[in-house]
């Protein structure tokens, strides 16, 4: 199952891990999801949602 939120398209970025001698490693920033029922045209759907759009469209 893909990390992505089902609203918005928001999905895991990459970047560097820094560490205080400044080397840098591969790691991944993944989004907060979590997983909500809907009501969708009379319908019930469990969708993974982000929680910056749990707390904007009130899902």
């Amino acid at each position: 199952m893909s990390k992505k939120c089902e609203i918005c398209g928001k999905s895991p970025i990459t970047g560097h891990t820094v560490s205080h001698s400044h080397r840098k490693t591969n790691r991944r920033f993944l989004p907060n999801l979590h997983k909500t029922k809907v009501m969708i045209d009379g319908k019930i759907k469990v969708m993974r949602v982000c929680t910056d759009c749990l707390n904007k469209y009130k899902v």
